[in-house]
C-alpha cells in the first residue's frame, strides 16, 4: 500500500507536471490476494500488489486520459505528458462541466485489519473447511477465496484532495459429484468487507447439501413459473438492472428503464432499491473518482422509479447535480452504482417455499446477459441448485434452465414475497458488493440445457 501522504503527493506531482489548463489525478493502490481450489485441492495462491495512476488533462474543453502502473518521478511525468497529448487531439466538448470543486467528505470505516493482514495459511485453512465438507461425501469442491485491501486518492487542480482505504473479502464455491451429464452440483457464496464475516463451514454445508440433492436432474416444460430465488440470483438481476439503466447518460439519452418513467410504477410496490455507500458491510467509499461526495440514491421506492445516479457530465446534461457516482478513468460515462441493495421484507425462504404449490427453486443465475436495456429484458440460465417445488416442498432436481424475461416488468413486477434476511454477494465486475434478499416471483422459462 502507498499510504495517504505519498498517494496525494503523487497525484499532485502529476497535476503539476501536466502543464494543462486543468488536471485531475486518481491513484488506486491494491493488494489483492486470491486462493483458488479445484478437485478439492488448492492449485493457486497469489498476491498481486499493484498501483495505477490515472491522469486527466483539460485543454479548454478538450480532455485526455493516460495511466501508468509505476509511480516513479519519470513515470508520473510521462503519464501527465501523454494525457496532455491525448487531450490535444480530442474534439471540443463545449458542454463539458469541468473538474469538481473541493468538498468535505464523511469518514468511512471501511478498513478491516484482519482482512488486510489475512495470510495464505489462513486462506488455506478457510478453504480446507469447505474441502473437508466435500471429502466427507466423496465430492469435488472448487472455488476461490479473495481478500483485498485498497486505497483511493483523488486530487485536481481546483483543490480537491480526497483519500480513503478499504478492504473486502469474497468466497464462492461449487461442489460436484463428478463431471457426467447427470452429475449433481451445488453453489454457495458470500462477501463482506470483513473476512471474519464469512462462515466457511456454513458455506461448505450449503453447497454440499445442494450438490447431493441435485443428482440425476430432470426437465420441465417451458413456460411461466413461480420461482423462489436465493439472494445470489437476485443480486445478478440487480447487476443486470444496473448495467442496463442505472446511468445518467443512458437516462438523458432515453436508453434507460427510467427514461420518461420517473414517478411511475415500474415494479411491485414491495420493491425498494437504493445505492447506499454507507452500508457498513460493503466496503464504503465516501467519494467518487472525480472527488465528488457520494450520495445515497433511492432508484426505486416502493415500486416507483424515483431517482437516478449521475457523474458530473451526466448531471450537466440533465440539469441536475452529480450524485458522486463517476467511474474510474472515464469509463462508463454517466456513473455506476457500487453499493446497490434491495430492501428486505418480512418473509423467509422456508415460508416462500411452503406457500408455493408448484414452482421452481433457483440458487443462482449463470451467463446472464442483457437483451433490451429499456425493457430490462435479460437472458441466461440457472445453475448449481435448481429444484422443482411441489405442494410447498422442494422436490426433484432440475437441469439447468434457460430463461428470458424483463427484470422490471416481469420478474420484479411479480414479486409476492421478500425475505427478511439478506445476503452480501460479490458483483461479477469485481468492483463491488451488492446486498440482496431472497424473493418469490414469476419467471419465463424458455427451455433447459444439456
Amino acid at each position: 500500500m502507498v499510504g495517504k501522504e505519498r498517494a496525494l503527493e503523487t497525484c499532485e506531482a502529476a497535476i503539476s507536471a501536466s502543464g494543462a489548463d486543468a488536471a485531475e489525478a486518481v491513484l488506486i493502490s491494491e493488494s489483492d490476494s486470491l486462493t483458488r481450489f479445484a478437485n478439492s485441492e488448492i492449485h493457486q495462491n497469489t498476491t498481486v500488489d499493484d498501483v495505477t495512476l490515472f491522469v486527466r488533462a483539460v485543454l479548454g474543453t478538450r480532455e485526455g486520459w493516460a495511466s501508468t502502473n509505476q509511480i516513479t518521478r519519470d513515470a508520473v511525468q510521462g503519464a501527465a505528458r501523454r494525457a496532455v497529448q491525448a487531450a490535444d487531439v480530442q474534439p471540443e466538448t463545449p458542454d463539458a462541466p469541468g473538474l469538481a470543486d473541493p468538498a468535505e467528505y464523511e469518514e468511512a470505516d471501511g478498513y478491516d485489519e484482519l482482512t488486510a493482514a489475512f495470510t495464505p495459511a489462513e486462506r488455506a485453512q478457510g478453504v480446507s473447511r469447505i474441502i473437508q465438507q466435500a471429502d466427507a461425501h466423496r465430492l469435488n469442491a472448487s472455488g476461490s477465496l479473495r481478500t483485498r485491501a485498497t486505497e483511493v486518492a483523488v486530487a485536481n487542480s481546483r483543490g480537491v484532495r480526497a483519500w480513503t482505504r478499504g478492504t473486502d473479502a469474497s468466497l464462492i464455491t461449487v461442489v460436484m459429484t463428478g463431471f457426467e451429464s447427470d452429475a449433481g452440483s451445488g453453489y454457495a457464496g458470500a462477501a463482506s468487507r470483513r473476512v471474519g464475516d464469512l462462515d466457511f463451514g456454513a458455506i461448505g454445508i450449503s453447497a454440499v447439501r445442494k450438490c447431493l440433492a441435485m443428482r440425476h436432474p430432470g426437465d420441465v416444460e417451458p413456460g411461466e413459473y413461480v420461482v423462489v430465488m436465493e439472494p445470489s440470483a437476485v443480486a445478478t438481476a440487480l447487476q443486470m438492472l444496473a448495467y442496463m439503466g442505472m446511468n445518467g447518460i443512458s437516462f438523458v439519452e432515453g436508453r434507460s428503464y427510467a427514461s420518461g418513467r420517473l414517478g411511475t410504477k415500474v415494479t411491485s410496490e414491495m420493491v425498494t432499491i437504493a445505492d447506499d455507500w454507507r452500508d457498513p458491510d460493503t466496503s464504503p467509499l465516501p467519494f467518487d473518482f472525480e472527488g465528488v461526495p457520494r450520495q445515497r440514491v433511492t432508484l426505486i421506492d416502493r415500486g416507483i422509479a424515483s431517482g437516478m445516479i449521475y457523474d458530473r457530465a451526466a448531471a450537466a446534461r440533465a440539469n441536475a447535480r452529480s450524485t458522486g457516482h463517476a467511474v474510474l478513468g472515464g469509463g462508463m460515462p454517466g456513473g455506476y452504482p457500487l453499493h446497490l441493495a434491495m430492501n428486505a421484507g418480512d418473509s423467509s425462504i422456508e415460508d416462500m417455499v411452503a406457500g408455493t404449490d408448484h414452482g421452481i427453486y433457483i440458487t443462482r443465475f449463470n451467463y446472464a446477459n442483457p437483451v433490451h436495456p429499456v425493457k430490462t429484458i435479460f437472458t441466461g440460465m440457472t445453475k448449481d441448485g435448481t429444484f422443482l417445488i411441489e405442494d410447498g416442498k422442494i422436490g426433484r432436481p432440475l437441469r439447468n434452465l434457460r430463461f428470458t424475461d424483463s427484470i422490471l416488468d416481469g420478474l420484479f413486477a411479480s414479486i409476492t414475497a421478500i425475505s427478511r434476511d439478506t445476503g452480501l454477494l460479490p458483483a461479477i465486475n469485481g468492483m463491488s458488493i451488492y446486498r440482496a434478499p431472497a424473493i418469490r416471483a414469476r419467471l419465463q422459462i424458455t427451455g433447459s440445457t444439456v
